[in-house]
């Protein structure tokens, strides 16, 4: 029984990576926003039971939002987010009647690695 519904050929996952690029960078910016926008927003999130909330928060729930998006659709691609920080993703696939990932991530300019379910960034092989 497979793991996962989705799986994906190399040339399925490759025609995805212009999308899956700006999506990784999009989340990384929003991260990097998140923690400045917290900043302003955590003392007005604080006291929200008391004073309704406030603008200065509205920055802060609009990053909280964009990220989730994003995160939404690398889901409903079927992409496995691993590591937001190095923008790593894998993609379920099939290596003959054994079902791996195909792994890849920001910097790499195509997908050359595969590895099993369980070995994780530390088992990947050359495809």
């Amino acid at each position: 029984m497979a793991a996962f519904e989705k799986h994906f050929t190399l040339e399925e996952a490759t025609a995805l990576l212009p999308e899956i690029r700006k999506i990784l960078e999009r989340l990384q910016e929003a991260r990097g926003k998140l923690v400045v926008d917290w900043e302003t927003a955590a003392p007005v999130l604080r006291a929200a039971h008391q004073n309704g909330g406030g603008k200065e928060a509205h920055p802060y729930l609009q990053d909280l939002q964009g990220l989730n998006d994003r995160l939404r659709r690398l889901a409903e691609l079927g992409v496995e987010l691993k590591d937001l920080d190095k923008g790593l993703v894998d993609f379920p696939s099939w290596r003959g009647d054994r079902e791996v990932f195909l792994c890849w991530h920001l910097g790499e300019e195509t997908i050359a690695f595969w590895h099993d379910l369980d070995s994780g960034f530390a088992g990947r092989q050359p495809l």
